[in-house]
């Protein structure tokens, strides 16, 4: 079998996840509600919507996403915002511009979690000159 296709089975299975997630988040709404009230969805939900943006290269929704998860405090989004936030147009073309400052941001509050990723990129930044100037 070729890559391509082995590439098209894992979109369409992280279709299917995502597509199951939400119709879990609308079945456990109370009825009537589905339709009136805003699906609420979990950082984590957020985080893999992000994923999902980011494998079919929509990074403008994978920006919104992430930040909606990483301001819920879910760890792995902060860590990936500030990655996409450090990298910029290197990892994702115009769609991303450099924020290094916003990243630094990020990372520190993954860092405060907990995160090995967070702090090593925290340290880093802030032996830099630009780490220095972002506080």
């Amino acid at each position: 079998m070729s890559s391509e296709w082995h590439a098209s089975l894992r979109i369409g299975w992280r279709c299917a996840w995502v597509a199951a997630t939400v119709a879990i988040a609308l079945a456990s709404m109370p009825s009537g509600a589905a339709g009136t009230a805003a699906v609420r969805l979990t950082p984590e939900q957020r985080f893999a919507l992000a994923l999902e943006a980011q494998t079919e290269k929509d990074y403008r929704a994978m920006l919104r996403w992430l930040r909606t998860s990483a301001e819920a405090g879910f760890r792995p989004a902060q860590e990936m915002l500030g990655m996409a936030l450090l990298g910029g147009p290197a990892l994702f073309g115009n769609a991303v511009q450099r924020q290094p400052c916003e990243a630094l941001d990020w990372f520190i509050r993954a860092a405060d979690q907990g995160s090995e990723i967070g702090r090593a990129h925290r340290n880093l930044l802030n032996r830099q000159p630009l780490g220095r100037r972002c506080r």
